[in-house]
Order: C-alpha cells, then sequence, then structure tokens
C-alpha cells in the first residue's frame, strides 16, 4: 500500500505500532478501519470524514490498560484520549477486564463487544514503512457500527451513516466479486447481489463470535433495527434485513 492510499498520515499508524508492538493485542477500528476496508477492497463509496483514530487495547485489569496507554504519545483531559504526532487517539479497552460485554473504567462503563473478535480476526495491512497494522475486517467493523450506534443513539447517527456505508460497500469491489460465489448468500436473497453482499457481511461477521457472545449481538440489532431505520430517513429496509439475516445464519 503506498502512502497516498492511507486515510490517515503513515507516521501515525508507524507510531502507533512502535507503541503496541505486534498484532495480537490491539487493533485498528473506528472511521480509518473503514475506510482501510474499503481501500483494501478497490471500493469508491463517499465516506464521512474524520480527523482521529480509534483502536482498541486488550488489558488484563485498568492498570495494564494505563500502562499501555502511557506509551501513546501524550495525555488529554479524557482518560480514553491520547494526542501522537498532532492527531487525535481514542483507545478503547478490552479483554480479561471485560465483564458481560462491557468494560468499567476510570467511572465510565463502555459496551466492547466485537472488540477482543476484531483483534482476533484482524486483517494484517502492510504499510509502506514495512510495519504490520491490524486493521478490524469489514464484516466487524458492521458489528462494531452496530454497537456503538446502539450506544450513542438517538443523540448521535454517525454511526449508522457508517453501517450503511459498509453495508454498500460488501457488494462492490473485491467484495462484490467474491459475492458473486457465495452460493447460500445469493440463494438467501433471491439472487440480488446487492441484498446477497449485506447478508454475506453479516454471516461472516457474526461467524467471528462465540455462542453467548453472538446471541447478544442478535438482541443488540433487534433492540435498534427501528431506530437505524429512522436514521436512514426509512431507507434501505431491504438491505438492513439482508444483513441481519446474514448476522441470524449462523
Amino acid at each position: 500500500m503506498a502512502e497516498a492510499d492511507l486515510p490517515v498520515p503513515g507516521e501515525l499508524l508507524d507510531a502507533l505500532v512502535d507503541a503496541l508492538g505486534a498484532p495480537g493485542r490491539w487493533v485498528l477500528i473506528g472511521a480509518a478501519a473503514r475506510d482501510l476496508a474499503l481501500i483494501l477492497g478497490g471500493v469508491n463509496l463517499p465516506r464521512r470524514a474524520t480527523n482521529d483514530v480509534d483502536i482498541a487495547i486488550a488489558a488484563h485489569d485498568a492498570v495494564d490498560f494505563d500502562a499501555m496507554l502511557a506509551t501513546i504519545g501524550e495525555p488529554t483531559r479524557a482518560w480514553q484520549r491520547r494526542t501522537l504526532l498532532g492527531q487525535q487517539v481514542d483507545v478503547m479497552p478490552f479483554g480479561d477486564l471485560e465483564s458481560d460485554d462491557e468494560v468499567h473504567i476510570h467511572e465510565s462503563s463502555l459496551s466492547v463487544l466485537g472488540c477482543a473478535e476484531a483483534a482476533t480476526n484482524a486483517d494484517i495491512v502492510t504499510l509502506p514503512s514495512g510495519r504490520l497494522l491490524p486493521v478490524a475486517p469489514l464484516e466487524l467493523i458492521g458489528v462494531l457500527k452496530l454497537i456503538a450506534f446502539a450506544g450513542r443513539q438517538p443523540a448521535e447517527t454517525k454511526d449508522a451513516d457508517d453501517l450503511l456505508i459498509v453495508l454498500r460497500a460488501a457488494s462492490e469491489g473485491i467484495y462484490g466479486e467474491e459475492t458473486w460465489n457465495d452460493e447460500p448468500a445469493m440463494a438467501a436473497t433471491e439472487y440480488d447481489h446487492q441484498l446477497a453482499g449485506a447478508h454475506r457481511l453479516g454471516r461472516r461477521g457474526i461467524a467471528c463470535f462465540g455462542t453467548g457472545r453472538a446471541e447478544r449481538v442478535d438482541l443488540v440489532a433487534t433492540e435498534v433495527q427501528r431506530v437505524v431505520t429512522s436514521a436512514w430517513r426509512g431507507s434501505h429496509q431491504e438491505l438492513l434485513g439482508a444483513w441481519l439475516a446474514g448476522l441470524r445464519a449462523v
């Protein structure tokens, strides 16, 4: 991947790899991961601009998390936010300090369902410098956007907007080419290619979760389906329905 292809400065991504080490305990999530997934898939869709970078870090406890956080740039007033090379980096904890898919830390409660799965199933991107960057794959970016929207709605709809971009991307570029060969997804959607892409994305995403955690993803999806439709002004209901059917297919 060339420097010009990166959605954020390469030196920033290099600095994160240098601070946090090899893939396994951390992963790029959020808008930068979304953009990388689209770029790697050869997808050209309008997308929401962002000026920050979001990552998730596995930690044993709050002390372990704070120690890892301290290796990233400079502190800010927000406990989970650092400044690195002039850029804002927001950090989500997950791992052993989770309890029922939530992390309680620094007087905050965060839903982190999907972060562990994103780290375990990360796409490993070779940066121009040769460093290896773990990036949440498109199918798990969709789930993470669903979880984020559930926690922020109705005040914010940006995650619902991002989810729509992800679902549309599932039938474009390389993802679209793979969809043509996915007979279960094509058959499940009566051979509608766009709907099949969304169905395939949902099926691949939920396959990354164990049974209990998959059930909790489905519960969140059921709770916010109507609100997502409202955020999309009543449009794309078939696309959302195909993705949700994929989430429930495994």
